[in-house]
């Protein structure tokens, strides 16, 4: 291959092949956060206003550069004021189709070998795990980001390219660094678990560049300049991350261990995957066999350090995981956490390291030729199941049955659900979900008031008004819910009832219509 394919033939393979394997996408629908946060109710990316989102976070979330293109992207693709799915979808295509190359292209810069290169991207296309960040519109911020970050790494490596030694002046007055730090910085900006981005570039620049390791790691202290301002914002726009500070640290290690086993294990044997796993801390925490998958991590890691000059790639691969998922393995707890520590999505950019498992599996193929079949049934296997994975994305009803056929733990499965079931007029079917999100956590108030509204539109007054009173026992603070009682009342006839929760809303800043207050007025 190295010698009688042409390289553009191969670029335009893995193209063709990432379009082939996500083009049905394209006649998916928005889901989960795309139309709640990110696009279709999200006022100032509809009004173009850009600006915003680099003065200030958005949605517990400092990413103007995803938001921007959004933003962009939206004003030249809507029409009669309605967002096309369609075109944001083409947009993660291409988006992933364009990562895939890249990884390419810095394996061929570090392998020098484009047999190597060519499988390994392959995984990084082709992988089941890779499919909830292009199925899913929301996770664009994490493909652009990993595609700026892929830029740098390339921007560096091709900079040391066929250099046997390096001066740190050298280096870091180069437009190579200049350019990688101009990328590194857009990828945090697109999103901020970039940041470990300098680590990957060590790890990598030990295991193909080692010589020139000193001067370089002088010259990424500078890109810590970068780091910090993002990190600063990121943790004042997302206040609710201190929810479970109160985990002692080393349980936040087995807690992270596990996480690691979960992905471990799900890059070998990737079924069955869901948008949400509901592996919460308290759920992971409970269960016994918390501390053999530590173990077992902790072994593969100790190995692979004891073999990283035999085997360097391994180890840097290895490495490289473990990286991608600090920042959301638990260790540090984070807003999503609360719903389930692992996902598919915080893997994206960690399948480069598993890329770089591929001088290893080539060797041990030279020994052992039968694991040549092995391979490439297991390449096969990755592209059936991603095809079967990428058929869960099609629609709200698709992503949580799938979920739900396999992770029956999560509250928030059942809401979103509930919430779509809700929006389809079947109020029967919303009601059992609110139902069984409010066995898993029962003081889940959405889902409370949602099932409340749900038995107002069937008429069952008795049980909307005992889930109103439910979520005031929980909080009376809400001017809305005494508002939703007092309408409740009225219809009911309990007029004075009716008027002491109408008192109540207004005094909690809930704007009550003058006709509403006549109504009441007439009645008394």
């Amino acid at each position: 291959m190295n010698r009688a394919i042409n390289r553009k033939y191969l670029v335009g393979f893995l193209f063709a092949l990432s379009i082939i394997l996500y083009a049905r996408t394209l006649n998916y629908g928005f889901v989960w956060d795309d139309e709640r946060i990110h696009l279709t109710n999200n006022p100032k990316l509809r009004e173009g206003n850009v600006k915003s989102f680099w003065a200030t976070p958005y949605s517990g979330m400092y990413i103007p550069v995803s938001y921007s293109t959004w933003a962009f992207f939206s004003t030249i693709t809507t029409t009669k004021n309605e967002l096309s799915p369609a075109s944001f979808h083409l947009l993660n295509i291409v988006a992933h189709s364009i990562n895939c190359i890249l990884v390419f292209h810095l394996l061929l810069i570090l392998f020098k070998n484009q047999r190597q290169a060519f499988f390994g991207s392959l995984i990084f296309l082709s992988h089941p795990l890779q499919v909830e960040s292009v199925a899913w519109i929301s996770e664009f911020r994490g493909l652009y980001s990993v595609f700026f970050s892929l830029l740098s790494l390339i921007s560096i490596f091709r900079f040391l390219r066929d250099k046997t030694f390096i001066s740190l002046r050298m280096f870091i007055t180069s437009k190579h660094f200049i350019f990688s730090t101009l990328f590194f910085t857009l990828a945090i900006l697109a999103k901020p678990s970039a940041i470990i981005l300098p680590l990957i570039a060590v790890i990598l620049i030990w295991c193909f560049n080692k010589e020139n390791l000193k001067a370089l790691l002088t010259a990424f202290s500078i890109w810590i300049l970068v780091i910090l301002p993002v990190v600063l914002i990121t943790i004042n726009s997302q206040p609710n991350e201190g929810i479970y500070d109160f985990i002692p640290f080393w349980k936040r290690f087995l807690i992270a261990g596990d996480a690691l086993f979960f992905y471990v294990n799900k890059l070998i044997f990737p079924y069955p995957l869901a948008a949400c796993y509901g592996f919460t801390p308290e759920l992971i925490l409970s269960s016994k066999f918390i501390y053999v998958g530590t173990i077992v991590c902790f072994t593969l890691a100790l190995v692979s350090f004891v073999k990283r000059k035999t085997y360097p790639t391994l180890f840097s691969g290895f490495t490289i995981i473990i990286i991608c998922i600090l920042p959301v393995s638990g260790l540090i707890p984070f807003e999503y956490q609360k719903h389930s520590t692992v996902a598919d999505r915080y893997l994206y950019f960690g399948m480069l390291g598993l890329t770089l498992f591929v001088p290893f599996i080539e060797e041990m193929v030279k020994k052992h030729a039968g694991l040549k079949y092995i391979s490439g049934c297991m390449l096969i296997v990755f592209i059936v199941l991603n095809i079967q994975q990428t058929n869960t994305w099609k629609n709200e009803f698709t992503v949580w049955d799938n979920t739900l056929t396999h992770y029956q733990n999560s509250a928030k499965v059942y809401y979103n659900r509930g919430v779509e079931n809700s929006k389809m007029g079947n109020f029967d079917g919303a009601i059992r979900d609110y139902t069984a999100c409010l066995k898993l956590q029962s003081d889940y108030l959405d889902a409370t008031f949602n099932r409340a509204n749900a038995y107002e539109n069937i008429n069952n007054n008795n049980l909307a008004f005992a889930d109103y009173t439910s979520y005031l026992l929980i909080d009376s603070t809400d001017g809305s819910v005494y508002y939703k009682r007092a309408y409740l009342n009225y219809k009911t006839g309990n007029i004075k009832e009716a008027t002491k929760d109408a008192e109540r809303a207004e005094i909690l800043n809930f704007p009550l219509s003058n006709k509403f207050k006549a109504l009441l007025k007439k009645h008394e």
